[in-house]
């Protein structure tokens, strides 16, 4: 289920919880990590996803990074479906607020407070 070189993922009922695997990316690797959420999605019919950015500030936060989560965010939007940021600690979370991105994306705590977002948004989300 791990084959992905730059993250590792679960699944939580309905709920892809993906898991950076390094926080030290560059422009290529971030291309292809985004290449490859979408394709964990498409592949798995995954409509609700949540990142978890760790509790490491992310050396690879910056506009590359920031552009790819836009675009896996507006792709699960075009599923029906909607990206969740996780584990996003305070020096992350300022640099969203830097780029004014902290309301275009959802934060919650963990993989758990995730699953029960996507509840109380969608109803049911299976537990399988």
């Amino acid at each position: 289920m791990n084959t992905y070189r730059y993250f590792t993922w679960t699944r939580q009922g309905d709920v892809g919880c993906l898991r950076l695997r390094n926080t030290h990316l560059d422009e290529t690797e971030i291309q292809q990590f985004g290449e490859d959420v979408l394709r964990l999605c498409q592949e798995e019919h995954i409509n609700h996803l949540a990142l978890s950015l760790g509790s490491e500030t992310p050396r690879c936060l910056f506009s590359v990074f920031l552009t790819k989560l836009i675009q896996i965010r507006n792709a699960m939007h075009k599923r029906g479906g909607q990206l969740v940021l996780c584990e996003v600690n305070p020096v992350t979370y300022s640099t969203f607020e830097a780029c004014r991105l902290q309301n275009e994306f959802v934060f919650v705590a963990d993989f758990d407070a995730a699953r029960d977002y996507f509840v109380r948004q969608n109803g049911q989300v299976s537990s399988n």
